[in-house]
């Protein structure tokens, strides 16, 4: 089972957030428990906030611009939780 990434909402995370400090495959976001519960929170595992990372991921498909050459576009493998939304 896998479990969904609070920044991409793509089901990449082995362990259940928050908290796990996994690297999402696709945009790149640890999974940072303080961050997760304060979104708007700049620093801790992840230079960017979690609400900023959701933008950039929409924009060039990481959670920050100098992330973009780590990651990797999701597949036809690739669930995205219906149920995720992101934070606006």
């Amino acid at each position: 089972m896998k479990y969904t990434c609070p920044c991409c909402g793509y089901k990449t995370l082995e362990e259940e957030p928050p908290g796990t400090y996994e690297i999402c495959s696709i945009c790149f976001w640890e999974d940072d428990p303080v961050q997760f519960k304060d979104p708007d929170l700049e620093g801790g595992a992840n230079e960017v906030s979690l609400r900023q990372a959701q933008k950039n991921f929409i924009v060039f498909g990481a959670c920050e611009k100098r992330c973009a050459r780590l990651v990797r576009k999701p597949t036809s493998e690739d669930v995205k939780d219906a149920s995720w939304k992101q934070i606006c």
